[in-house]
């Protein structure tokens, strides 16, 4: 009886050990959602069409984009956050989701508890343009412009919370400006008012805005890394004019952090792999952006880190969601 317990639990053993390993091997069985939460057309949209197409043909399943707007992006990642722990849903994020749980009370799901990282695509430039009207051309001029006329000068951004969002508020707060946010539904109605100069203003990612400046339709003021973007050196950063000003867009992917540890892995590991590729990463670079591929180890310390940096700026700048 002794011999027959203790086969039982080796056998049962045996099988939680193979169990983990089974999952990975099995992944995806079905197919597979990309959640944007923002309207189609906008780069993170973009980007993760990109993504699916090439995952699609790597997995061997249909890999289906659906964009849920809203809330700052909390609608969508809400709907990744409750979605079966199974991996099939996986949401794309940009850093509005390391800035919300700063500004909103009311998160319907727990950033750091209620999702896990997959993997961070693409790292990217925001650069402040504005409409060729503007009477000024370079931040230091925006300065002195914003303190002699205040109140006067708005940027346009995809929501309010988004980091574009962030990047006006903080400027205000290092700078003595007095900007006032316009948020939009989205990047396409944004772009649209600051091209038509209804709006003087905006910060955004470099991609999206890039043919525009080229064009002459919009001017660069300044770019938001700490250095100058290699491909474009011309172009000088805010901390230039305003020391300790920085701001770096990233996009990733995250899951329901219910999700079995070995099928997020898989997962990353899946996602790394053809970001890295070179005909991927070209296109990635082509779009403005550098390519990154992190294991989700690694994009869970990009987070947590961002979520306790932007915490401390919200609390100390006393930065509000208007």
């Amino acid at each position: 009886m002794k011999f027959l317990t203790r086969s039982v639990l080796a056998i049962a053993v045996a099988a939680w050990t193979v169990l983990p390993l089974r999952a990975q091997e099995v992944f995806p069985s079905k197919p597979v959602r990309i959640v944007v939460p923002f309207t189609a057309g906008g780069p993170t949209d973009v980007l993760a069409r990109m993504l699916g197409e090439r995952l699609s043909e790597k997995w061997k399943q249909p890999v289906v984009i659906e964009n849920r707007a809203g809330g700052g992006s909390t609608i969508g990642t809400n709907l990744v956050a409750k979605a079966p722990a199974d991996g099939h849903t996986i949401g794309m994020v940009v850093m509005a989701h390391v800035v919300n749980p700063a500004i909103r009370s009311d998160l319907p799901y727990d950033t750091l508890g209620d999702l896990a990282g997959v993997s961070q695509i693409t790292t990217s430039a925001c650069v402040l343009v504005a409409h060729p009207s503007v009477p000024a051309n370079n931040v230091r001029e925006l300065i002195a412009l914003s303190k002699a006329q205040p109140a006067t000068l708005s940027y346009a951004t995809p929501g309010a919370g988004t980091l574009n969002h962030m990047s006006g508020a903080l400027l205000n707060s290092l700078a003595g400006t007095d900007l006032l946010h316009v948020p939009y539904g989205g990047s396409a109605a944004a772009h649209a008012d600051v091209l038509s100069g209804r709006v003087p203003l905006m910060f955004d990612v470099w991609a999206p805005v890039r043919e525009y400046v080229r064009a002459g339709r919009l001017k660069v003021l300044g770019i938001t890394l700490k250095d100058r973007m290699p491909s474009d050196p011309t172009y000088p950063t805010i901390a230039e004019t305003v020391p300790g000003f920085e701001v770096v867009s990233a996009f990733g992917m995250v899951t329901s952090s219910k999700v079995p540890r070995p099928v997020i892995d898989k997962l990353g590991a899946d996602i790394a792999a053809v970001v890295k590729e070179p005909t991927f990463a070209a296109k990635v670079r082509d779009f403005g952006m550098e390519p990154v591929g992190s294991s989700p180890q690694e994009y869970d310390r990009f987070i947590r880190s961002e979520v306790s940096r932007w915490s401390r700026v919200v609390r100390e700048s006393n930065i509000k969601v208007q």
